[in-house]
């Protein structure tokens, strides 16, 4: 008899009187090209819900959890890209669920913090800066180093007019067995309406949550042909762990306890 017909046969006697083993996990012996198919297509229903709920909306998560959640569910926060995942049927360390029916929320970035967020992470000529000052009047604040506030036009104006002052000082020094020589170049940006020292940004950063005063400090670079300014985001790693902190706060309020809330992410092990 040639061995794939022996084989075969073996394989239909090990299907035919296939069993489960007396395992910890459920184990069955079946011949190694043998495939499990599922049949849920087949069927009238699916064997089970799950699925994926996302939303960008804070109170239709919330709504959506409420209704959904039972005791084995649980919520992870995402502090570094300001999501939440509650996973319904996750269970527990005594009975796991399959954790694969969920909702999950992407707050989104409002339109002035994304804004905020491009003018401090690049350089600017002057017409650019003075464009954004005018752009987003309504949410700056303008003020000098000693604390007084400057009219938003005219802070506009003063970095559309900026001059450059340089000076340079030399030094010589002789003497008997020596000779030494230093030079000092002192550049100075100067505007005659009184250049900003910083920039107060008010903005909320995510819808649902609260609005922050965002303190931009304003610095000319002087190195190349033409001026050019930075705003320097003041304390910025601090506010975005506050913000992760709020949003932790705001989803747990909402959804009332339906799932335990943790800063962090959870993924199923196989």
């Amino acid at each position: 008899m040639e061995a794939k017909a022996l084989q075969l046969i073996q394989d239909t006697a090990v299907l035919a009187h296939a069993k489960q083993l007396d395992t910890h996990t459920p184990v069955i012996v079946l011949p190694e090209g043998a495939r499990a198919n599922s049949l849920e297509a087949y069927q009238e229903h699916r064997s089970r819900f799950r699925g994926v709920m996302t939303t960008s909306s804070l109170k239709d998560f919330a709504d959506y959890t409420l209704t959904h959640a039972g005791s084995d569910s649980a919520g992870f926060v995402n502090s570094d890209d300001m999501t939440c995942a509650v996973l319904f049927n996750l269970g527990d360390q005594d009975l796991a669920g399959h954790g694969d029916f969920c909702a999950r929320l992407v707050l989104k970035k409002t339109a002035g913090f994304v804004a905020l967020e491009s003018a401090s992470s690049r350089a600017h000529t002057q017409k650019d800066l003075s464009d954004f000052i005018e752009d987003w009047a309504p949410n700056l604040a303008a003020i000098t180093p000693d604390g007084t506030d400057i009219d938003l036009r005219r802070a506009a104006g003063a970095i559309r007019s900026i001059t450059i002052e340089q000076a340079r000082k030399s030094e010589h020094v002789v003497g008997d067995m020596s000779a030494s020589r230093s030079a000092m170049d002192q550049i100075e940006a100067k505007s005659a309406d009184g250049l900003p020292a910083e920039l107060l940004f008010r903005v909320i950063p995510y819808e649902g949550l609260q609005a922050q005063t965002i303190q931009l400090r304003v610095a000319v670079l002087t190195g190349g042909d033409k001026p050019m300014l930075r705003l320097r985001w003041i304390g910025e790693a601090q506010l975005r762990e506050d913000l992760a902190q709020e949003f932790k706060q705001v989803v747990a309020s909402e959804i009332g306890g339906a799932a335990k809330l943790t800063i962090g992410t959870f993924q199923l092990g196989k």
